[in-house]
């Protein structure tokens, strides 16, 4: 009897002891997400009213956007967190102030108008041209570029590539030579692709990555570049040569390139950047 009087009172303080346990475990569960939910986290608010359009580069370097701390449990799931969430983006809404910033606030420009011109820079036009397919070929939207025109300079219609006899020092001229319109010069669109361009697939462990599908305009060689209006009329001067594009480096630079056959100075020539707007064809 005794001995099932003490199962009887074992067996109570182990259910008390696993009630304890599960009680205490459920305080602490409690207060973890108490303070999760009261943890202050950094996100973008507007500090200032921010017009619909607007830029997002703009409103950060005029503080109408700031990063600043708001509890978790107050924030919206798509809030955002860092200024490069939405760089190069424009206020889809007008922002009274004082609203935490969530994705769908900033949209890309030409999503914002509808008009592929809000990707212009000011002061930039955009002028689409038949280059080369070969040369167009690797050519994708926001590359920079060089342009180079190849038209003949002696006798007109058709002429040779190059002529031994026309040089008295006995030097080969070129009497269809490519000489550099404009440098860096950044493309707008490949045919009417105004996109980023598309990622390479992943492969499969062991197998090989899929290829990017080819630039909508790369067979055609129709490419739109942004330059300047005069540079603009410069190009479309030109456009019966044989016009041929160069792909640059991120971090190219222009540099001088003599002119051939006595072809006159043109602003490529001279190491000028397309983007400078001063640049002339002299």
């Amino acid at each position: 009897m005794a001995s099932r009087k003490n199962l009887i009172l074992i067996a109570a303080v182990l259910v008390g002891a696993v009630a304890a346990f599960l009680t205490l475990n459920y305080v602490r569960g409690v207060e973890q997400s108490s303070s999760s939910k009261d943890e202050m986290v950094q996100v973008l608010v507007a500090a200032k009213p921010v017009a619909k359009g607007t830029k997002a580069d703009e409103a950060l370097a005029a503080g109408q956007l700031v990063a600043a701390e708001r509890r978790r449990v107050d924030l919206p799931v798509n809030a955002v967190r860092r200024n490069a969430d939405i760089e190069g983006q424009v206020a889809a809404v007008d922002l009274g102030g004082g609203e935490v910033v969530t994705t769908t606030m900033f949209v890309g420009a030409t999503d914002l108008s509808g008009s592929k011109g809000a990707a212009l820079e000011k002061g930039k036009v955009a002028i689409t041209v038949q280059f080369d397919p070969v040369s167009a070929s690797l050519v994708q939207p926001g590359d920079s570029v060089n342009i180079l025109a190849r038209t003949c300079v002696v006798g007109g219609g058709e002429c040779p590539l190059i002529s031994t006899n026309l040089n008295p020092t006995g030097a080969n001229v070129f009497t269809k030579p490519a000489t550099y319109l404009f440098q860096d010069v950044k493309v707008l669109a490949v045919d009417q692709n105004l996109s980023s361009p598309t990622a390479t697939a992943p492969a499969a462990d062991g197998e090989t990555p899929a290829p990017a599908p080819a630039a909508a305009g790369a067979a055609s060689g129709r490419v739109t570049v942004e330059l300047t209006p005069e540079q603009a009329a410069i190009l479309a001067s030109v456009r019966d040569a044989d016009l041929y594009l160069t792909l640059n480096r991120g971090d190219y630079e222009p540099v001088p390139v003599p002119p051939q056959a006595g072809l006159p100075a043109l602003p490529g020539q001279t190491g000028s950047s397309a983007s400078d707007a001063t640049t002339t064809g002299k």
